[in-house]
Formats: C-alpha cells, structure tokens, sequence
C-alpha cells in the first residue's frame, strides 16, 4: 500500500514538473516576444529585406528615404541588352519605370503585423533563422517598352524564307526554304522587367528563337511546269458585256506560292494573289459593282403594281483571283468569269408582291390657287406625306411624317390661321394636303383615328370634312385596319392635290351623311374707338364669322355587309363678331365724314372668300417629326 502511495506521489511531481517546464517555455516565449515588440515597435523586422536590401531595424521612413535613394541610383545605372556583338544600354527612365517605394516599404512592414497574434509572432520567431524578400513593383510604359523591341528586333530577326520561285524574264529559278531566328520578344519583355525592378546593373541575353517558314514542301518541280504554263500566254476575265485581259508581265507580278497536298507529298504550287493584284481587282470591281435597289411600286389612279426590285454586286476579290489561278493553269481555253457576292434589297420583289398593293381603296382631289408660297408649302408637303407604307394595325401620323416646317426643308411664309386670325408663317397652307389626305382615307373605309376641323369656315373644302393640322397640336392619323399592307401615294402642283391609297380591296363600302349647319350664332359687332382715325371714320379690323355647326356620319361595311365602322365627325366653328374700328379724333375743321368701312354685303362676301384661301394653322419649326421619302410617283 506504502508502495502504491509513493508511485502516486511520483506521478503527481512529474506533471507538476512538466507544467513547470510549460509555464517556463511560455514565459521565455512571451518574453521574447515582448522584447522582440519593444526592439522593433514601428520598425522593419530583422531578416526582412526590399530587393536583396536588408531593412532591418528601420522605420517606416528610414526604409522610404533608404529605397528611394537605392531607386534613384539605379536610374544611373544601365542594364546592357546583348547579343553577340551587338549591344543596347537602357536604363529604367528609358522605358518609362516607376517603382512603388511605398507599396515595397508598407508590405516589409506588414510582414509581422498584418496577421493575427500566433501567425505574426511565429513570423517574428522565424525571422530570425531566415530572410524574406519583398519584390519591388511597378509600372512601365508599354509604349516605350514595345518602340525597344522593336527596335531590337528589327536589327537582330533574320525572318524565315518560304520556298518559291524567283521569275526572271523567262527563267524560273527555285528557291528553298530557310529558318528563320528571332527576338523572343516576350521572353525579353519580362526578363527585363524583372531586372528593372531589381535595381540591379547587370548584362541580360536577348533571347532568340528559331523560327520556321510558313509552309514547308518537299517537292517543287510541279511549281515549276505549273508556273511556265502560267506564263505562257494571256488570260481573259470576262463579265457579261465587260472584259479584262491579264497579261504574261502581269501574271508574273501576281504569283505567289502555297503548299499543297500532291499524293501525300507536301507540293510548292503558284497562285495569282488576290492581295498583289489589288489595283487590277479594284478596276474590275467598280465596273461590276451596284447597289441593292428596292423593289417598289406604280400606279395611275386606277390601279397599282410592283416595280421589280434589283439585287446588289460586289467583287469577290478571292474566288476572282482563284478563277484567274484555274484559267491561267489551263493550256488550252485561257478563260475566267468574274466572281460576284450578290446582296438583296431590303425589301425584294417577292417581298413586294406579297404585300398586296394592287386595288385603289380611296382617293381624293382639291384645288385652290393661293400665293406662290402657299403654291410652294403644298408641293413640298404632298412629297414629304406621300410613298408610305404602312403596315397592318399601323398608323399613319401626318405631323410626323411631314416633319418640322422650317426654312432649310424648303417652306415658305404664308398665310395661315393663329387664334383665329390669318397671319404669315412658314408652311402656310399645308392643311390643304392634310385634308385632301384625310379624305382618301375616309373614302377608303379606313379608320379615323384623330380629326379635327379648322377654326375657321372654309367653304372650298367639303362641309364637315376640312383636317387641320399644327405642330403640337391638332393633328390628323389614321389606321390600317385591313389585313394588308397599303400605300399612300400623293401628286400636287401646288394647285390641285389629289392623294390616292392603294392596298387590297376586302370590298368595303362606304357611305356617309351631312347635316345641315345647326347652333347657328349670326355674328355680331364690336366697335373699338380709335384715336387716330377721323371722327365718324370707320375701318373692318376683322371680319369675323358665324358660329356653326355640322355632323358627319360615315359607316363602313364590309361585303357581307357587316358593320366595321360608324363614325360621327362633328365640326364646331364658334362665332367670332366681326371688329370695327370707330375714328375718335378731334377736328378743328368742319368737313363732312368719311366712310372707309367694308361692311357691304358685296365687301364682305369678298372678305370671306378670301379668308378661306389661306385657312391652315400654324406649322411650328421646333417640332421634329420622322419623314418618308416617296416610293414613286404616279
């Protein structure tokens, strides 16, 4: 039992020894890392080094100022590029080299402090067995690093030969292969970087590689008959009407050689280069060359038909040089066509057909004389509105497609109506066009999608049936509602209007009603004094007009007679009292009054008709608009 104690008491002294031994190593352990901490608090660790350059014991601008003098030397001191004889001295500012010296020093410092406690003091502990080196790191001008190569290369590549055949008057003469040996130019950009960075003044290698040919054969003395045969005669080229003829001296410009495959034997044959006889295929490519042109349509007012479209043409220089190749391998029939890519229109000719522009659905004719401006903006706005298609479901926008009314696009100042006055401005007019529109396409059967009627009476145009339009306001859109396309197509002489829609005819009939002018208002008069007229002195400042109203009912059947449409368009013209200047003035003479007024019936129905002439809103210049141009004419 004594004896079982006494083992237990043993047992027990050496885990306390052993505790003992641990506390001690730790205690030594953390010690040293105190001691270590307080000998190196803001300093490089020993065995820490920047570019081989111990920085141990340094703080943080010690090794700054220590690293930027070493980088500062090193721009003193060239790295020589050599190659046998032939050498090239270059230093780090020739290359444009900047060194991050506070990128190297802060990562020397944060070897031992950018981890955790166990990782950073085992790092220190290592430290002092062994070294850690940080690289320097940088940037260098790719610009001027590329212009060294370069230049090294150039001096130094001695290029591969391709075998070939060397024609001289009438003699061929075969020339072999031979490798190449060349700057191994990314070999040397890297090396070089690394030694700019290392600070270091040494002798650097150019790097050289070998450099096969790019084809390599085996036998050349079918070159040689081919290329006799080649040069034995001209050879023609031909296109349609159109012929070229390639002469022996030419051929001998154009040759060029590949290897092929002959019986498993890697064979040296002549071709005509497409690249070498680029001036000879640009002369025959403008001759063959035509653009695409898209298939369209005409009419004449009864009925309508496609236009064929045309394909494009372009050279192809390639398959032309290789039909050249054949011809002047041949001994016999020394003959090529031109090779052509052919490109389609956009839209072709079976595109067209399929649309179905055939059938007058609606048309429409107006006239009125107006000014020579007013002649101008209807001519020009007919040919902005007409050659539309438009396809199913799709609508036609009149503001959009005639654009902005400016000056540079050829309008003019006219007449047109502003608040209910007539006043010049340019498109003047246009409404006459958007009217003659909106009637085809009422007669058409189509759908009326937005309408709207002058602010003033005009009796030229059909009653209850006028269209205006302004930029940024009234506008006039109607939609393809059947289930093909349509073509809008206009004609005008300034004069006469006349707009026709051609489609497909699904046999829609149309018919329509108008009501006579009912809220009838008669127009009053308003007298305004006036100052500087004559006493009793009067003056028609504004017409005016009565108020009205009319309605318009169109229905739209189908051939069954099935109802598509039922539209009432209501036309509202409010009175505007006709506004008569009275002369006020004081007179020390006695004279009997003149009358200067134009309230006759005869004045005013004069009045009237002109009012009427020039009745369209303003068109503004800052609207912008999509315009189409016209497909044709009838």
């Amino acid at each position: 039992m004594n004896q079982g104690v006494s083992n237990k008491r043993k047992r027990a002294r050496r885990r306390l020894g052993v505790l003992i031994a641990c506390f001690a190593v730790l205690f030594v352990l953390l010690l040293g890392f105190l001691i270590d901490s307080a000998l190196y608090y803001g300093k490089i660790h020993a065995g820490v080094s920047i570019s081989d350059r111990s920085m141990s014991g340094l703080t943080k601008d010690e090794a700054t100022a220590s690293l930027t003098r070493l980088v500062s030397d090193a721009g003193y001191s060239p790295i020589v590029l050599r190659s046998g004889d032939d050498t090239w001295t270059v230093k780090p500012a020739d290359v444009g080299t900047n060194i991050d010296v506070p990128a190297a020093v802060s990562q020397a410092m944060g070897i031992t402090r950018d981890s955790n406690f166990l990782v950073n003091g085992f790092r220190r502990f290592i430290l002092y067995f062994t070294e850690r080196d940080v690289a320097l790191t940088g940037t260098i001008e790719s610009v001027l690093m590329d212009d060294l190569l370069a230049e090294i290369a150039e001096e130094l590549d001695v290029p591969p030969v391709d075998p070939g055949l060397v024609i001289e008057d009438s003699n061929i003469r075969v020339v072999e292969g031979k490798m190449g040996r060349v700057v191994d130019q990314g070999l040397l950009r890297t090396e070089l970087k690394s030694l700019l960075f290392s600070l270091h003044s040494t002798e650097l290698a150019i790097p050289m590689i070998v450099q096969e040919p790019s084809m390599k054969v085996e036998d050349t003395r079918h070159a040689v008959d081919d290329a006799r045969t080649m040069l034995s005669g001209t050879v023609s080229l031909g296109f349609g009407e159109k012929s070229w003829t390639v002469t022996p001296e030419q051929i001998a410009a154009y040759i060029d050689f590949t290897s092929r495959d002959r019986d498993g034997v890697a064979t040296l044959a002549p071709y005509l280069s497409a690249e070498k006889m680029t001036s000879f295929l640009d002369e025959v490519a403008e001759a063959v060359a035509r653009k695409p042109v898209n298939a369209s349509f005409k009419g004449d007012g009864t009925k309508a038909w496609v236009v064929a479209g045309v394909e494009g043409r372009s050279l192809n220089r390639e398959k032309t040089a290789e039909a050249l190749t054949l011809a002047a391998l041949d001994t016999t029939g020394r003959t090529a066509t031109v090779v052509v890519d052919v490109s389609q229109p956009d839209r072709t000719t079976e595109e067209a057909e399929q649309m179905g522009i055939t059938d007058v659905l609606g048309e429409y004719t107006t006239n009125w004389v107006g000014t020579a401006d007013r002649q101008t903006n209807v001519r020009i706005t007919t040919k902005y509105a007409s050659g539309v298609l438009l396809a199913p479901g799709e609508v036609y926008d009149f503001d959009k497609q005639i654009g902005p009314r400016t000056e540079k696009r050829g309008y003019k100042e006219a007449p047109g109506i502003t608040a209910g006055e007539l006043e010049d401005q340019l498109g003047g007019g246009i409404c006459q066009v958007s009217t003659t529109l909106f009637n085809a396409a009422f007669f058409a059967g189509l759908e009326i999608v937005e309408r709207k009627n002058h602010s003033i009476y005009i009796d030229h145009y059909p009653k209850g049936r006028d269209a205006t339009v302004s930029a940024g306001g009234p506008n006039m859109r109607f939609r393809n509602d059947t289930d093909h396309y349509i073509l809008v197509r206009g004609v005008s002489d300034g004069i006469n209007t006349k707009f026709v829609i051609y489609g497909t005819d699904d046999g829609r009939e149309v018919s329509y009603t108008t009501s006579e002018f009912y809220d009838v208002i008669e127009r009053t008069d308003v007298t305004i004094p006036n100052k500087s007229m004559g006493p009793g002195t009067t003056l028609v400042k504004s017409q005016g007009q009565s108020g009205r109203s009319v309605k318009v009912v169109r229905t739209v059947n189908s051939g069954s007679g099935k109802v598509i449409h039922k539209d009432t368009f209501v036309s509202i013209w409010r009175m505007m009292p006709r506004q008569i200047e009275v002369g006020t003035a004081t007179t020390t003479t006695t004279a009997l009054p003149t009358t200067t007024t134009t309230t006759t019936a005869k004045t005013t129905t004069t009045t009237a008709t002109t009012t009427t002439t020039t009745t369209e809103p303003p068109a503004e210049s800052d609207e912008t608009a999509a315009g189409g141009s016209p497909d044709a004419q009838f």
